[in-house]
């Protein structure tokens, strides 16, 4: 049996988040393909000159110029309808992850802390996509922001 490969494209301006997040795929040996975009404008631009359209869009919300939710509303009439989006973000407040889903984000993820946890997001997200399924639950309305 064959292994399917993700393709994901992962938007987030942090350089640091981008660095850890292929970092953790390797370490999780599944197939996983990352390609990064550090703002929603180049995202806007990969997505329209890239080859493949990706399995997946892995998207932060608080990013200069252009956030998470204003690339969210883009995408909206475009390739919303066939990538899944999912929000990957440092907060849980109820405003973040209501208006994530009033846009139609597929599911909100919370960053994990830590590599090891990082690898287990990796291994669960690969493991959701393989099965359709949503890779975490929605954060609930308790609202705590971590960064």
């Amino acid at each position: 049996m064959s292994e399917e490969t993700l393709h994901i494209l992962h938007i987030d301006d942090d350089e640091d988040d981008r660095f850890f997040l292929v970092r953790a795929a390797r370490a999780a040996a599944l197939p996983i393909v990352i390609t990064n975009a550090e703002s929603g404008a180049q995202a806007l631009v990969r997505l329209r000159t890239a080859p493949k359209v990706p399995d997946m869009l892995l998207l932060d919300i608080r990013m200069p110029a252009m956030s998470g939710f204003d690339l969210l509303e883009a995408l909206k009439e475009t390739i919303h309808a066939q990538v899944p989006v999912v929000m990957y973000s440092n907060s849980d407040q109820p405003s973040d992850v209501e208006r994530a889903r009033a846009l139609g984000a597929h599911a909100y993820c919370l960053k994990p802390s830590g590599l090891q946890h990082c690898v287990q997001f990796m291994r669960r997200l690969y493991n959701a996509w393989l099965r359709r399924e949503l890779p975490c639950e929605w954060p609930s309305k308790s609202g705590n922001d971590r960064g």
